[in-house]
């Protein structure tokens, strides 16, 4: 149903509702809406963690941060962890990636089976982009499995003019106020002390509009690169997914940028279309990110690795009928938070005291309102069913994980990134 070659652009930190087809007012995803026009869109996808490393390596592993190991950004995803590119090459695939840098560099081993692994020092789409026109132009008639990865969105923000100053118009932040990692993570580690700081208004709306920029030339570059596709007839011949590993927040709850499980930064797009497109199919049930592994390997028709903890999306896409399944999220910050979304709630919080926090997600999506004392009987069996499922986690145990050496010019390029003190 999925035949290869498949194309995965994987824009990081993009939260799904500030894409118009999943309801934002704000013009910033005309391609990326047209795709979904051909596409299954998946309302309600969620990331397995808020940060990359973690997030991306159960999006390519079909497993949950605990279970492949790498908990922490800084770690290395274990070679004993079967990759969906590693899956390709063996079946006999060409494997590519085109990735941003960062926590994606190969030292933290998600480059395990591309056999072409090109890693840009955080330049973006508008280095990444003419590579990836002039791969497919080399290796359009072949069956391969290509990943296209870009921090555009990410902070600082900054994407080139026009985009950086398209939806900023008329908008007068406070003198000297630019929404890059460096101020924005002041903002974000004055949580932790005794005056904790906040953008005002002007701010804040500013640097959602540079933000919304940033999705915008992103939409530019993925269409360039579909209407690439389409003049090499690829367009006809590959499944195209668009994803991304986590969201970011403006201060919903008190927070920017990306290090919390609520659904602003949780809640991902999700998108695959079939070769040649379908009529716009929108799937409600409860997702997870880590479910595109085993969606892609089926869908190709290769084995499936053993133990893995994703679910395949095609019975959901050929309309069968499929027992509800809640998405799970960790991070070991923060009191080791966990949450599970399952069907319209969302509980989260430190499963081993009782400072949970519970949300009704679907009306509710920028979870505003704690609805925890009004219905303490979910609360209580979402709680059951999460320890159940760390549980299982801590019977399965974490493979021996390693903190690879990073040059200079690497921990210059994370700091960059607001990923390193």
């Amino acid at each position: 149903m999925l035949p290869a070659p498949v194309v995965i652009f994987d824009l990081d930190t993009l939260r799904a509702d500030h894409l118009g087809c999943y309801g934002y007012g704000r013009p910033t995803s005309p391609r990326i809406d047209a795709l979904a026009a051909e596409s299954y869109r998946f309302q309600w996808a969620f990331s397995q963690a808020p940060d990359t490393g973690p997030s991306q390596s159960s999006i390519f592993t079909g497993l949950y941060p605990s279970s492949h190991g790498l908990k922490f950004n800084s770690a290395k995803l274990p070679d004993s962890v079967t990759t969906l590119a590693e899956v390709f090459s063996d079946a006999g695939y060409r494997t590519a990636a085109f990735v941003d840098g960062g926590f994606m560099l190969p030292e933290f081993g998600i480059d395990q089976g591309f056999e072409l692994y090109e890693a840009s020092d955080w330049n973006g789409l508008d280095t990444i982009g003419p590579r990836v026109l002039d791969w497919l132009d080399a290796h359009h008639e072949e069956d391969f499995l290509l990943l296209i990865h870009s921090y555009d969105v990410h902070a600082d923000y900054e994407s080139p003019e026009p985009f950086r100053s398209l939806f900023t118009s008329g908008m007068t932040p406070t003198p000297g106020f630019k929404p890059n990692v460096k101020q924005l993570e002041v903002i974000r580690r004055s949580k932790w002390s005794d005056q904790p700081l906040q953008l005002n208004d002007a701010d804040l709306e500013f640097a959602k509009a540079r933000y919304d920029g940033g999705i915008r030339f992103a939409d530019y570059w993925l269409g360039r690169i579909l209407d690439h596709m389409r003049a090499l007839g690829l367009d006809r011949r590959a499944t195209i997914v668009l994803l991304s590993d986590h969201g970011e927040e403006f201060q919903e709850h008190g927070s920017v940028q990306h290090d919390r499980l609520y659904a602003p930064v949780t809640h991902i797009p999700l998108l695959i279309r079939p070769p040649g497109g379908i009529i716009p199919s929108v799937i409600t049930s409860v997702v997870q990110g880590m479910d595109v592994m085993p969606t892609l390997v089926e869908g190709a028709g290769l084995p499936l690795p053993p133990n893995l903890q994703g679910h395949s999306l095609l019975p959901l896409m050929r309309g069968e009928s499929v027992p509800e399944r809640p998405a799970f999220s960790e991070s070991p910050y923060f009191g080791h938070r966990r949450g599970i979304f399952l069907g319209e709630h969302h509980l989260l919080g430190a499963l081993e005291n009782e400072a949970l926090e519970l949300f009704e997600f679907r009306r509710d999506p920028l979870e505003l309102r704690n609805v925890v004392a009004e219905q303490p009987e979910v609360a209580a069996r979402l709680r059951s069913l999460a320890k159940q499922w760390q549980d299982s986690l801590d019977r399965r145990g974490t493979p021996d994980i390693e903190t690879p050496e990073l040059d200079e010019d690497t921990v210059k390029s994370l700091e960059a990134l607001g990923y390193l003190n």
